[in-house]
């Protein structure tokens, strides 16, 4: 899968030039010994090349929710410079060189600005009954609850065109019970929590951060081998990663077994060596063709991709259609495992040159891993047989009935929307047996185009 991530990686060694693993912790879950490797994830936004940020003040119709606004600007206002990654500019000196008609871009390179859409709450009554030491009731006693929900959303807006970067959406929701309906904390006192906990993660759509990723190390099903599994693994738990991983590498070699394999491409994973992972993982899939060494490329080429991601926050490094490409075909990889058979529909009115180039790079990736792809003059002719169309907005129940006719499983609708800076690829996965919607793509870096 998405093969040529590999010479990308040979060509720039992207590995080297950004930090994206850190020191291998171990831990155990049960019986199964797990490493715990940090990595770098790039933001849900698109902020390359902003620096200079001011956040406005938010705001909202919803009344009850004005009290609120104070409190979210000051927790996003913080959130942001929490980072590390931005210079705050404060917004009264926008406000000052908008009252001057002076060039905003003198001063900051984005407004942050957001509203708080809802706020909502609902009080209820319960009564219980209250029992004595014998087990006979004595009386009843009564709670009452409290809930607000509150949605708020937020973006930026570049200074030197106008246009935005988002919308991010959050809702989130909070509860108290008491005895009395007065204990009860107000609506605002709820939803001024339920921000306080949503923000605290806001640092994940603006900046590059760090997750703590966790990878379980394989049992060997033969038990012949395991006295040599054994030995690499004690290596392992001294410290001694690459001593391990050459243990593993020699018992592939000798044995060809996939869990040695597996355990080889953890450990180039914890050590810095996503690059020599993934080719070495590449062979063993075209030597055995295992379904769990499959998975094991898979997992290493979604890291590749997140390290491209980091990447593009210097410089692009790839066509865009080839990166949102591998990247599209890693999320419908997601949630559809080979060999399905996929039907990938073009739902695009704009950009149609660059929208085949995705969708080709796409069908190449698929085809790699396994999958069969229904041919287009196959579907050409159910549309001609039918008298149907598949121009502008299709109903879901329409792809999923000329799938079944396709002898389709899964069918993915690609689109295009947003203009300029703000166009993105929309990608929609449907499963044609059940009718669900199993995968809808976010608004998110590695999207635009």
């Amino acid at each position: 899968m998405l093969y040529f991530l590999q010479e990308v990686f040979m060509s720039r060694k992207i590995w080297k030039t950004v930090p994206v693993f850190g020191l291998v912790v171990l831990v155990l879950a049960g019986c199964a010994t797990q490493v715990a490797i940090d990595a770098q994830r790039p933001p849900t936004l698109d902020t390359v090349g902003l620096q200079r940020i001011a956040v406005a003040p938010f705001t909202t119709n919803v009344s009850a929710a004005a009290p609120l606004t104070q409190e979210l600007t000051s927790q996003v206002a913080s959130s942001i410079q929490a980072t590390g990654a931005f210079t705050l500019v404060s917004y009264d000196t926008v406000r000052a060189a908008q009252a001057r008609n002076a060039d905003l871009g003198s001063y900051v390179d984005a407004v942050f600005r957001g509203r708080i859409t809802s706020l909502t709450s609902n009080t209820t009554s319960q009564t219980h009954p209250v029992f004595n030491q014998q087990g006979r009731q004595v009386g009843t006693t009564t709670s009452h609850t409290r809930t607000a929900e509150v949605a708020f959303e937020y973006y930026f807006v570049r200074v030197r065109d106008g246009s935005m970067i988002g919308p991010i959406r959050r809702v989130g929701r909070s509860s108290a019970t008491e005895d009395s309906v007065g204990a009860l904390p107000s609506a605002t006192a709820l939803a001024g929590g339920v921000i306080r906990r949503e923000t605290g993660t806001l640092y994940r759509d603006v900046a590059p951060h760090s997750i703590r990723l966790t990878r379980t190390m394989e049992r060997e099903r033969n038990r012949d081998l395991r006295p040599l599994m054994n030995a690499a693994d004690a290596r392992r738990r001294d410290g001694d990663f690459i001593g391990a991983r050459e243990a593993y590498l020699a018992i592939w070699d000798d044995h060809r077994s996939i869990a040695a394999a597996i355990n080889a491409a953890i450990l180039f994973e914890a050590t810095g060596g996503l690059e020599d992972g993934i080719f070495f993982m590449e062979q063993v899939v075209e030597t055995t063709g295992a379904p769990r060494a499959r998975e094991k490329l898979a997992q290493l080429n979604r890291e590749a991709a997140y390290l491209l991601g980091l990447e593009a926050f210097d410089e692009e490094i790839i066509a865009p259609a080839e990166r949102v490409a591998g990247h599209a075909a890693m999320e419908v990889e997601r949630v559809v495992s080979a060999p399905a058979r996929l039907w990938i529909h073009n739902n695009a009115t704009v950009a149609q040159s660059l929208v085949y180039d995705v969708i080709d790079n796409m069908v190449a990736a698929f085809l790699d891993s396994g999958f069969t792809i229904v041919e287009r003059g196959m579907i050409d002719l159910i549309l001609a047989e039918q008298n149907l169309h598949l121009d502008g907005s299709v109903a879901d129940s329409d792809f999923v009935s000329i799938g079944n006719l396709a002898g389709a499983s899964t069918v993915v609708v690609i689109n295009m929307i947003g203009t300029g800076g703000a166009r993105r690829l929309q990608a929609r996965v449907l499963d044609i047996e059940t009718a669900t919607l199993r995968m809808q793509s976010g608004t998110g870096v590695a999207w635009r185009l």
